[in-house]
């Protein structure tokens, strides 16, 4: 695995890609192509993806690695996809200063209920080994992460990611479900959170359910709410058009920072 895998490309205003678990940057190539010849984009995978899989413990340490990444830009845009956006919630709230803007996508403020934390341990606290992910376990998470459409008419697009997901070491996903499952319920602190927010989210998402994202939308004065038909938890490779359109208009608006 490489140390790190970083992508910066464009100039201008800097936006910043956090992505999901099971995931890395390539999920934002199309947002990527989208902006770069606007703004300076930033996509990285995280630990999870790369040879300090074994340190991932606390979305703190993901924060730390964020900010670290964008050192010497003031302010940014931060865009963060499932546990990216956990990790994008809490620099919101501690770090305010330095974002121009917060895009939350696929993802949810409050914390997993007993019940969820009880079923993504049965399927997660297994993962604390070196052997290569199962193709048991690759399966049990293509509802999760891809919507039924997705799974019906692209099937290719599916496996290319389960292929993915095999090379990587079990112990990868294990240390970054232990970064999110006990996280804090942040619900009632967005009102804190005051820099433009857009949220994203598709309507059949079998990770994060979308009226976790409307509780958010909800909460967070003056946000804006893109709901996107037809699309699963990865919504930005399943409808990368609406996401790019949403994503531009709305780091347009802002801009410069």
């Amino acid at each position: 695995m490489l140390d790190s895998d970083i992508l910066d490309r464009g100039e201008g205003p800097a936006v910043v890609f956090s992505h999901g678990t099971l995931l890395d940057r390539t999920m934002f190539d199309p947002q990527i192509a989208a902006l770069a010849g606007a703004y300076r984009t930033i996509a990285y995978t995280s630990r999870a993806g790369t040879s300090r899989y074994g340190t991932e413990r606390s979305l703190d340490d993901l924060v730390a690695d964020c900010l670290d990444l964008v050192d010497g830009i003031d302010r940014f845009v931060l865009v963060g996809m499932s546990v990216g956006g956990f990790m994008a919630i809490e620099l919101a709230l501690k770090h305010p200063d330095r974002l121009a803007g917060l895009v939350l996508v696929s993802t949810m403020a409050d914390a997993y209920t007993p019940e969820e934390r009880a079923r993504f341990g049965a399927l997660l606290e297994p993962m604390d080994t070196e052997e290569p992910i199962s193709a048991e376990f690759a399966e049990a998470f293509v509802p999760v992460i891809f919507g039924p459409r997705t799974i019906a008419e692209n099937p290719e697009h599916v496996r290319r990611w389960v292929r993915k997901w095999r090379a990587r070491p079990s112990r990868s996903v294990w240390g970054e479900y232990r970064s999110w499952i006990d996280r804090e319920d942040r619900l009632g602190q967005l009102a804190e959170i005051t820099v433009p927010t857009l949220i994203i989210h598709g309507e059949d998402d079998g990770g994060i359910p979308i009226a976790r994202a409307e509780a958010m939308h909800a909460r967070l004065p003056g946000s804006e709410f893109v709901r996107v038909a037809d699309s699963g938890h990865l919504v930005t490779e399943e409808q990368p058009e609406v996401v790019n359109q949403a994503l531009r208009r709305f780091v347009d608006g802002i801009a410069p920072w």
